[in-house]
């Protein structure tokens, strides 16, 4: 009984462990190169179609243009028309690109596509109606657009300010800034296929608080992670009053260049005023004279 326990068990562990979904598979890592974007050898239903970044496009500029070969590699006769379709998000059916589209294009152009996954096809005839043609599928990921919305723990009634002698408070009374990074808008996802429904949590990020000083507009980066906790330490000389900057941009590259950084100063809690850091210089012992 014991032997047919683990018999049983085994194999549904086994069966379990070849059943991984694409979705596994993109969360092992952050995606921060085309090429985590492209999964099992271009399988369309699984990731991009190119592990180079030629699949890969901003939300901001997303025109692209599919090309078609002219020539059937079997026959070696010309194509004579071309149906060109995108999958819809159902997963199952189809739409014509572009609506009523000379069929004889060898190209389909892309001007704004969505953020999200994109699955394309162009099916193409030589004339001969002897066979039904099989269709040739084409996936790109457009990037979204990055969203921030950083925010300090305090709000304006309670200020932002601390002694430069004794350096920043420490919890819980520390001065917290968070990030509140997350995309703008849900990404395009397409049902019945493995490509995963991609999180920012998915992707490697380039942040960079930067502390930007009253009145002389001095800069200086202070740290690079999502939350930033001021841990300043004595400084006895120092006296200065600023404000702090986030911005953020993903790590992976496209083909066509780098996607726009987003960039916004850091508000007060519940409020649409720019948290302002004070630091106070300790006055000055005074002299004690006798007349």
């Amino acid at each position: 009984m014991n032997t047919l326990f683990r018999t049983i068990t085994f194999v549904c562990l086994l069966i379990a462990a070849c059943c991984l979904t694409a979705a596994d598979a993109f969360a092992q890592t952050k995606i921060s190169t085309p090429a985590d974007l492209y999964k099992n050898s271009g399988n369309y239903l699984e990731g991009t179609s190119t592990d180079n970044g030629t699949t890969v496009f901003c939300a901001e500029g997303t025109g692209f243009t599919l090309v078609s070969s002219t020539t059937d590699p079997e026959n070696n006769l010309p194509y004579t028309s071309y149906t060109w379709q995108e999958m819809n998000e159902d997963g199952t059916t189809y739409t014509t690109l572009p609506p009523g589209a000379d069929p004889n294009k060898t190209t389909i152009t892309s001007a704004n596509a969505t953020p999200g996954w994109h699955i394309y096809r162009v099916t193409a005839v030589t004339g001969n109606a002897g066979c039904e043609p099989d269709p040739t599928y084409f996936t790109v990921y457009v990037l979204p657009k990055l969203k921030v919305d950083p925010r300090a723990n305090k709000t304006e009634a309670e200020g932002i300010s601390y002694c430069s002698e004794t350096g920043a408070p420490a919890a819980p009374n520390a001065f917290i800034f968070s990030g509140n990074i997350s995309f703008d808008g849900t990404p395009r996802m397409i049902q019945h296929t493995q490509l995963p429904p991609l999180e920012i949590d998915d992707f490697e990020l380039q942040i960079a608080w930067t502390k930007v000083i009253t009145g002389s507009g001095a800069r200086s980066v202070v740290a690079n992670t999502e939350n930033y906790t001021i841990a300043d330490a004595t400084l006895p000389a120092a006296a200065e009053s600023y404000t702090l900057e986030l911005e953020v941009k993903y790590a992976i590259v496209p083909a066509k260049g780098a996607c726009n950084p987003v960039l916004a100063v850091a508000k007060y809690n519940g409020s649409t005023v720019d948290a302002t850091v004070k630091v106070y210089k300790k006055a000055g012992r005074p002299t004690i004279t006798i007349e």
